[in-house]
């Protein structure tokens, strides 16, 4: 798995050997389509940078949201997990018990085996299937009191509003650029690159300068779509850590 350290090295000379590969290929073969430093030339360079510029940040920024409404609704899962997992003191033992194991046992699969699976946009139901016999568990249950049925009512609430984070979080856990806005996203960088490198310049030591500064600074521009373009892998991924951290709290009141 890629560091973010060892990623944004990647992407910088990704960019920075592209784009001098870019320009030498047209100093070298495109000379003849050499653009003059005049104000017409300054006004299309304005555009195509203001349209990419409008693209890129669009992009970036949504993928950014994406990856924030992603981390929050694993934020939510736990607190609804917690809240159901309280909520079991309410019953009898033999209840209890018996709903303590099954959403235990649930969590654990969901660290251990579907989160892995997530990290290759992939989804097995089976994983599932604890948390459905708790559903049933308590939609059985025939409430031996009023608290019990208050209980009872709060977790089918809950589990409700479980089923609706969860779906969610599965069913968005793939990378949020589809292939058009991948390719948008090369091409527009190799133009923006191409039209740069056509300009005239007095000093092509400060020809070279400016290409890879441009280069390195759209670089960081992807860097970060590429950390939050999929929320489960990479070098930025969601990490079960609230998960984790809600069970190790149910196994010491477990122990108690």
């Amino acid at each position: 798995m890629f560091t973010i350290p060892f990623t944004l090295l990647l992407v910088l000379a990704t960019f920075l050997a592209g784009a001098l590969i870019i320009f030498f290929l047209v100093q070298k073969y495109l000379s003849f389509l050499t653009i003059e430093d005049t104000s017409h030339a300054t006004i299309f360079s304005f555009a195509i940078g203001t349209v990419f510029g409008l693209t890129l940040a669009f992009i970036t920024v949504s993928t950014w949201q994406n990856y924030n409404r992603l981390n929050s609704i694993v934020m939510q899962e736990a607190t609804n997990l917690t809240t159901i997992y309280r909520s079991l003191d309410a019953f009898q033992p033999a209840l209890r018990d018996q709903g303590t194991q099954l959403i235990t046992s649930y969590v654990e699969k969901v660290i251990t085996k579907e989160w892995p699976l997530m990290a290759k946009s992939q989804f097995n139901d089976q994983y599932f299937a604890d948390f459905h016999q708790f559903q049933l568990l308590m939609l059985r249950h025939n409430p031996a009191n009023n608290a019990e049925l208050i209980a009872q009512q709060e977790e089918l609430r809950l589990i409700s509003e479980y089923y609706k984070l969860r779906i969610e979080r599965i069913t968005t856990s793939k990378a949020a650029l589809d292939y058009s806005m991948t390719l948008t996203l090369c091409l527009g960088a190799f133009i923006f690159i191409l039209y740069h490198s056509l300009y005239a310049m007095p000093k092509r030591r400060d020809h070279i300068l400016m290409i890879s500064l441009l280069a390195i600074s759209l670089g960081l521009i992807y860097f970060l779509i590429v950390c939050h373009n999929t929320p489960f892998s990479g070098p930025n991924a969601i990490q079960p850590d609230e998960l984790n951290r809600i069970l190790e709290l149910w196994k010491i009141d477990s122990l108690k």
